[in-house]
């Protein structure tokens, strides 16, 4: 059974959706979603060969993207070629270690 609040609607469950207009679908409301349903494109341990793009706010981490996802790598700068090690996964960014330097 379903509830109808304007454009909001409740399902079975209980859970908030909205109605996405483009598609006309029923989508989860931004903030219903718990952390541990959210799946991050890496994985810890996995290892790496990337190019650091930009340093981190702070100045201490190099900042590279896989896969999308936001990593930071401490001791490293912009233009480094090196391989990591994915140590942590926060919410919307990763924590990789530095392993090596790689050649260009």
């Amino acid at each position: 059974m379903q509830i109808k609040k304007g454009l909001d609607i409740l399902d079975d469950s209980r859970r908030a959706v909205k109605k996405n207009e483009e598609h006309g679908a029923y989508l989860p409301k931004l903030g219903s979603f718990h952390e541990s349903s959210l799946q991050y494109p890496i994985k810890i341990g996995d290892e790496y060969e990337v190019i650091i793009l930009d340093m981190s706010r702070n100045g201490d981490s190099g900042v590279t993207r896989i896969r999308g996802l936001v990593t930071f790598v401490r001791g490293t700068k912009p233009d480094d070629k090196v391989k990591i090690k994915i140590t942590k996964i926060g919410r919307g960014y990763a924590i990789g270690q530095l392993i090596s330097y790689l050649d260009l």
